[in-house]
């Protein structure tokens, strides 16, 4: 991200800039999708052939993979007013 010299970033958004890695929200939900359904399918490959219920942990995970994926965007947002968190270069 560049950065004019006299822009001021408040030091709590450089690393959530980083975790975001300038997605989109529609790429986030895209990614929370594909991560959802693999840990579906790990799970139903894993009551198939282990005979063993993971939905216990399975609810946990997809809570950390929903606050991975969308809180960094949310803040990002409400902060800078772009989900990327990357000012555009367009003339007011």
């Amino acid at each position: 991200m560049t950065n004019t010299p006299n822009e001021k970033i408040p030091a709590f958004i450089a690393p959530i800039e980083q975790v975001n890695d300038g997605r989109s929200l529609l790429v986030n939900l895209g990614g929370f999708i594909c991560v959802a359904l693999m840990l579906g399918l790990a799970n139903l490959i894993c009551r198939l052939f282990l005979h063993t219920d993971l939905s216990y942990l399975l609810r946990v995970l997809i809570v950390a993979v929903a606050l991975y994926f969308f809180v960094p965007c949310l803040i990002l947002w409400l902060w800078t007013g772009k989900t990327t968190g990357r000012k555009t270069n367009s003339s007011n």
